[in-house]
């Protein structure tokens, strides 16, 4: 069964004033080397990296930066930030990740505000917007863009921020989702220069565009069901279909018409799921340049297909 999480633009969840944590970690002035091995050994059984997870969250918590808290004699939190730090990690040991924890992550040099109605940013991700803008600055004339599933917006914003004439219209099918792209994107100052809506794949578009980019859900269903992430995060942005590709097949087969001529589509994938894409996306676009690329770790992630001027 899957854990039930507050869904809410006021996450992450305030403190109440009467809170009573078990334990207080600033019972003493432990300097950051120690507290940051305190709340260490407290995640040690619930986190993949847990030193990286307590220098994050201690730096949220206490203002500092992960340099600062390293070099700095003392944290010196004060009560509130003190009973802040037990709270998050006692969300932490529940089951709920870090940045759902923070409220807000770090994505291309950007911050974020996190809600779990939306995916977490991930680095395969960062790559996907570092392909596209490559893209963009070699085609100086294809300035108008839409992105579907847009989630928290990152990838529409990073976009927006990099290139300053480049017009977007970001769509997702989650109300709640929605909201949380559009805070985003007055927060970074780009909500003129992005159309957000509510939108089920390319249902109501009618513009024709230069360039379509999507993280669509692309896990397969079963290889979804054995990961931590079906657990904490929205199973209606991660679900592919039973082979990873069930929406990946419905824009590639709805693209050509939404699309001007030397325009071009930028997919993330699942890293098992390249060449079955690769080969999907040759039958339904013959005589095309089509391209796998690789993210860092060296496993197929993004498709691309450059459509003819």
């Amino acid at each position: 069964m899957v854990r039930s999480i507050p869904l809410s633009m006021n996450w992450p969840p305030r403190m109440k004033p009467n809170a009573s944590p078990k334990q207080d970690l600033k019972k003493t002035k432990d300097s950051a080397k120690t507290m940051l091995k305190k709340i260490q050994n407290k995640l040690y059984s619930y986190s993949e990296s847990p030193y990286l997870d307590s220098l994050v969250l201690l730096g949220h918590i206490s203002g500092k930066s992960k340099s600062e808290l390293i070099a700095h004699p003392t944290p010196e939190l004060s009560d509130a930030q003190d009973q802040s730090l037990s709270i998050a990690i006692k969300q932490l040991q529940d089951g709920i990740p870090l940045p759902y924890v923070l409220g807000e992550w770090d994505f291309f040099s950007l911050r974020f505000k996190l809600t779990p109605d939306v995916l977490i940013p991930r680095p395969e991700t960062e790559g996907l917007v570092e392909l596209v803008l490559d893209w963009l600055q070699a085609n100086p004339g294809k300035r108008s863009c839409l992105e579907i599933g847009t989630g928290s917006g990152c990838i529409a914003i990073s976009l927006a921020n990099s290139i300053p004439d480049l017009q977007l219209i970001a769509t997702d099918i989650s109300s709640p989702a929605l909201q949380v792209a559009k805070y985003n994107a007055r927060r970074h100052e780009v909500l003129d220069r992005i159309q957000f809506l509510e939108r089920d794949l390319f249902t109501g578009i009618y513009m024709p565009i230069d360039l379509l980019v999507a993280n669509l859900p692309y896990i397969p269903t079963d290889k979804l069901r054995s990961l931590a992430v079906y657990q904490s995060e929205p199973a209606l942005a991660l679900d592919g279909g039973q082979d990873g590709l069930h929406y990946i097949k419905e824009v590639l087969k709805e693209a050509e018409q939404h699309l001007n001529p030397g325009g071009a589509i930028f997919l993330e994938l699942d890293e098992d799921c390249g060449a079955s894409a690769l080969a999907l996306a040759k039958e339904v676009w013959p005589g095309i340049t089509i391209r796998l690329a690789q993210d860092l770790s060296g496993q197929d992630r993004y498709l691309s297909i450059q459509i003819n001027g």
